[in-house]
């Protein structure tokens, strides 16, 4: 069986079971000769029979209609009225069922009989009082904590599309930042005439697929993320001068690892746009190390003069992926961005477990 079957089937023998332990308490509370059956006695079989059905009634009257339509939107004293109306007619049908019983003539010609003041507390301190009290207050009970539950549920479901609205609008803002740098690349190539300008654009066209296309989701494959990175990084070498030295390395087994696309992207851009130069050496170094427990990719590279500004990672790419990494991996990640003399260093660790 299906597990919505089974969660379906064991709702409805919850509801079967308390509906048949609710039927036995007038056993209890009803008044009835302990000397014989209960069901020997028209009176008790009678007042049995009106009692469950009223009180089935009222329950779902309560639960379906008087706590969504009046309680629910504060109407406060047409609930009260509502409930006292189901009270009163309730004690009615169960006062008159007792008194017009021959059962109850005949005991209350009786010398015990005579004692007892049907119309008075004798009456409302029985059975029937306590019965509709525990149908009101459970029917209640069940309805308030199920709406309490609902609204929790529904609470949570808008907080996880506010989420995904936002990784996904923080997702648009990476890439046409990213793509708006390339493009300055291909730019600057175009403008020298250089003949590596026609590569250029074909390892664009094979990031834009990537970005358009293969990481749509929250997660990408390890693999995806690296390739994609080692595109971006060929295209950057096609206009950077031999001075600059670049050096990407990965360690560990990356198979079967995922990770949210872009994380990695924006620091190495960063890299490449404040720590290369045209007159002077200066390197970039990256690495991505994958263990069971975690992945972990550092970048250090030399910071020109043109990029101290940027040493703190104050840029838009890098600010959108210190948020993203915030609401994909809330206390698991840990994220350092130092500068040391000349060098410019990022480190971040994301934990798998």
């Amino acid at each position: 069986m299906p597990p919505k079957e089974k969660n379906i089937v064991l709702q409805v023998s919850i509801v079967v079971a308390a509906w048949l332990c609710f039927f036995m308490l007038p056993f209890q509370f009803f008044y009835y000769d302990k000397t014989r059956s209960p069901f020997a006695s028209q009176r008790f079989i009678t007042m049995f029979i009106a009692s469950n059905l009223l009180l089935v009634c009222f329950y779902y009257l309560n639960s379906k209609v008087f706590i969504p339509k009046l309680l629910a939107v504060k109407k406060i004293a047409q609930y009260i009225a509502s409930i006292f109306l189901c009270f009163f007619l309730y004690l009615s049908v169960m006062y008159a069922i007792m008194v017009t019983s021959e059962e109850t003539k005949t005991f209350a010609q009786s010398v015990a009989g005579r004692s007892i003041n049907y119309k008075g507390p004798y009456f409302f301190s029985g059975g029937a009082v306590t019965l509709f009290l525990i149908a009101f207050l459970v029917s209640t009970g069940i309805k308030v904590i199920t709406q309490w539950f609902t609204a929790e549920e529904i609470k949570e479901e808008i907080s996880k599309q506010q989420l995904q609205t936002e990784l996904s609008l923080l997702k648009t803002q990476v890439n046409p930042h990213f793509l708006f740098n390339t493009l300055n690349s291909i730019y600057s190539l175009a403008i020298a005439n250089n003949q590596k300008t026609a590569d250029a654009v074909m390892k664009l066209s094979r990031i834009m697929r990537y970005t358009l296309e293969d990481c749509q989701g929250n997660d990408v494959a390890l693999q995806q993320e690296i390739d994609f990175i080692n595109s971006y990084i060929e295209l950057q070498k096609l206009r950077i001068t031999n001075n600059n030295a670049v050096c990407f390395t990965i360690t560990g087994n990356i198979s079967s690892a995922r990770i949210a696309p872009f994380v990695f992207i924006p620091f190495i851009e960063n890299a490449f746009k404040y720590g290369t130069s045209t007159h002077r050496p200066s390197s970039i170094k990256a690495m991505v190390d994958v263990s069971p427990q975690a992945i972990t990719f550092t970048c250090e590279n030399h910071l020109q003069a043109n990029g101290k500004s940027k040493a703190e990672g104050t840029g838009t790419g890098i600010n959108n992926t210190k948020r993203r990494l915030e609401l994909l991996y809330y206390k698991k990640h840990e994220l350092k961005i130092t500068t040391e003399e000349h060098l410019y260093k990022v480190s971040l660790t994301i934990n798998l477990n």
